[in-house]
């Protein structure tokens, strides 16, 4: 069996950051991009006629969108690519000088690319519903048809052509430029633990630590940095919120939507399915909050913030694994898991690792937390993490790999179709997990080794019950006060303590206020409430997950078909057809949250 790799090997696209290959990619794309401008150029006298197309003028047209569609989508494949390179590179070393260079000029690339096509969005977001379903029957754009469907509940939204291209460049060195403001700060961070200045993303780590001393430092350490970064971070918040808040309010000519329905409408969810999940979360919170004594009890402690990701008391090794778990040894893991799902998802992560898809090797100038992304053409996913030996590190291991999996499967189909929201996403991801813990679980022999997995599962339900809702409750309260005004840094601080006492009331000793500034989530500029849609993935990825032995054999081919419908339904669409099952309902929630009872049940039964 080949060796597996830690470390990324994407050479098959360039070399490095200083490949002159980047450079003349750029400049081809530049003139591939003026050659589309051309292509795009007939659908502005459309647009400002305001009149839709005569009958006899449908396939001329359709010629035109079809030849526009056809440039874009190489173009978009190849700085897709390019993209995906410099990020994985600045993910490794955050001080890497000339991927620091890349990364505007390539986002400036990608706002001149959706400058140039705007024309031909909004034709066709305009178009009428005859000469829409004539394009959506061609054989070519069909692949466009739930995208553009989708995005047309929204035309009362869309502005002119010179003010959306407009927002588009400016976007660039504003919200964007936030956006890396903070990314670059997280990968430069130092902070102090036990004496020792380390990397944000090793003082992370250090928060699975067994020992609490070093946890409570781990975290004492993070916070302190941020807390020197504090008003920075405030005004990452306050801008990039601030530039939302503004870009709504230009759209709102004919109606003003409301933040949670654009929001809903990105991850393509009805707001009546938001609230009824997060309405029957917050009436069983207890859950979460049990999950939390149970463990305190175990360790004799009162959990502090810095005791959320502490491991269980050592326990004898288990499953042929000691206590520090190596890297090739998760992956066999995981992949023993994943097989008796399905062998060839077991083969599937052994692949990652065998051809260096997966980086999660400690490195000085690293980022945090982990992802998943992939290359567009040809497609091959790209997992990036920091992985130091704890359970909690082969769990997001896992995490990361069910993403890669969900990307897998739709390797055949047209690049529209492979887009889906963070909603179906996590749902993929949160699968893989349960997978990896129900394996470890009915391997365990001993009432100490199956504390070990019930813990994994309980240190879960205190995340997606507790940690995730305060989350959404959080930035609830930042976009409500910035439409007030400008919000300082004790501000954030309070809100942040008010929404962590909402959730976890007495199950913790006080609250982590500066977890608006240590968590990256709240700080992506291309996407709010980053938040809601882990727990309707670990919420919707239960439900799907207990219908495995109903369905037995046939399950492997619904659970596949079910991924691969991601990125052209909306998640009741998603669950409709595959379950039957209507999740804007609260009994749907209420069946998941069933099942996170059990396991903290067992957890509690196993907490002697």
């Amino acid at each position: 069996m080949p060796s597996l790799q830690q470390t990324w090997d994407n050479s098959r696209f360039f070399s490095g950051s200083d490949d002159p290959q980047i450079e003349a990619t750029a400049r081809r794309l530049k003139a591939e991009m003026d050659t589309l401008a051309i292509l795009c150029a007939p659908f502005v006298e459309p647009i400002e006629a305001a009149a839709p197309l005569a009958p006899d003028q449908f396939e001329v047209c359709l010629a035109q969108v079809r030849a526009a569609h056809q440039q874009r989508t190489a173009i978009a494949k190849q700085l897709g690519n390019l993209r995906t390179f410099i990020s994985s590179i600045l993910s490794v070393d955050s001080r890497d000088a000339k991927a620091s260079e890349w990364k505007p000029t390539l986002q400036q690339l990608g706002a001149e690319l959706s400058q140039v096509t705007k024309a031909l969005d909004i034709f066709l977001l305009r178009a009428s519903d005859d000469f829409f379903e004539a394009l959506v029957a061609d054989p070519v754009l069909e692949e466009l048809s739930f995208s553009l469907r989708h995005q047309r509940q929204l035309n009362d939204q869309l502005l002119s052509l010179a003010e959306e291209k407009l927002i588009t460049g400016l976007a660039v060195n504003g919200l964007q430029g936030w956006g890396n403001l903070y990314t670059e700060l997280s990968g430069t961070l130092q902070c102090t633990v036990g004496g020792e200045s380390v990397g944000l993303a090793k003082a992370f780590n250090l928060l699975s630590s067994p020992d609490r001393t070093v946890r409570s430092e781990a975290w004492h350490g993070v916070n302190a940095a941020w807390e020197s970064r504090a008003e920075t971070v405030a005004a990452i918040l306050n801008a990039i919120n601030g530039w939302r808040l503004e870009e709504t309010k230009r759209r709102s000519h004919h109606r003003t939507l409301h933040y949670l329905d654009k929001s809903c409408h990105q991850s393509r969810i009805d707001r009546a399915t938001l609230d009824a999940m997060m309405e029957a979360t917050y009436q069983r919170r207890a859950i979460g909050q049990r999950a939390l004594k149970a463990m305190g009890k175990v360790l004799d402690l009162q959990p502090a913030p810095w005791d959320l990701f502490a491991p269980p008391p050592a326990a004898s090794p288990s499953v042929g694994q000691s206590e520090s778990i190596t890297f090739a040894e998760a992956i066999d893991l995981i992949a023993s898991a994943f097989s008796q799902f399905t062998p060839a998802m077991g083969d599937f992560a052994v692949m990652m690792a065998e051809k260096g898809w997966i980086d999660a090797q400690p490195t000085p100038n690293r980022a945090t937390g982990a992802y998943c992304t992939s290359f567009a053409e040809p497609k091959e996913p790209r997992i990036f993490m920091t992985f130091e030996g704890s359970m909690n590190n082969v769990l997001t291991l896992a995490h990361e790999l069910g993403h890669a999996w969900h990307n897998w499967v739709m390797q055949d189909l047209p690049r529209y179709k492979t887009f889906y929201p963070m909603t179906l996403a996590e749902t993929a991801s949160i699968f893989g997990e349960t997978l990896v813990r129900d394996a470890l679980f009915e391997q365990a022999s001993t009432p100490r080794q199956k504390l070990k997995i019930a813990w994994e599962e309980g240190s879960a339900a205190a995340t997606f019950l507790l940690n995730i809702p305060s989350r959404f409750t959080f930035e609830q309260k930042l976009v409500e006060a910035r439409q007030r005004g400008f919000v300082i840094a004790d501000s954030l601080k309070t809100m942040m303590r008010d929404s962590w006492q909402h959730w976890y009331e007495d199950s913790l000793t006080h609250y982590d206020e500066m977890f608006w500034a240590s968590k990256l989530h709240f700080s992506i500029a291309e996407l709010g409430f980053y938040n809601y849609p882990y727990l309707f993935g670990y919420l919707f990825s239960l439900g799907i997950y207990a219908q495995k032995d109903r369905y037995g054999s046939a399950f492997n081919d619904l659970y596949t078909n079910l991924l691969r419908d991601t990125g052209s339904m909306t998640a009741e669409e998603v669950v409709q057809r595959h379950l039957q099952q209507d999740i804007r309902q609260p009994e749907f929630w209420q069946a998941s949250l069933d099942i996170v009872d059990r396991a903290v049940s067992r957890l509690e039964s196993l907490a002697i």
